[in-house]
């Protein structure tokens, strides 16, 4: 049985070449291909969630500038606040998400 862990006794099994002819077997440069797909995704997703918080706040914005009520502003406000943390925390994973791609390739060189 092909598996991806350690097996109880210690040792580890490899993948290897069928009888249909296809490897199975993880080289160093299926490794990049995966790392770096992984780095395209993240930086995607990355930038469509920036677009949506940014678009939220600043509807959010408006509508707090708009609203006559005081309750309506102030619920606008407190949402404007939480889009604002989405947004610190969204630069934060940002600057976070290149050491942790760097981290999984340097793992995977081992």
């Amino acid at each position: 049985m092909l598996s991806l862990f350690p097996m109880e006794d210690g040792t580890t099994t490899t993948p290897t070449t069928g009888n249909t002819g296809v490897s199975t077997s993880i080289d160093s440069k299926n490794l990049n291909d995966m790392v770096s797909l992984i780095k395209s995704v993240i930086s995607a997703a990355l930038g469509v969630i920036t677009a949506v918080i940014i678009g939220f706040a600043i509807y959010l914005a408006i509508k707090f500038f708009t609203a006559e009520d005081d309750g309506k502003r102030k619920n606008a406000k407190q949402q404007l606040i939480y889009a604002i943390i989405g947004i610190v925390v969204l630069i934060a994973l940002m600057l976070i998400a290149p050491q942790i791609t760097s981290a999984i390739q340097d793992a995977v060189k081992k």
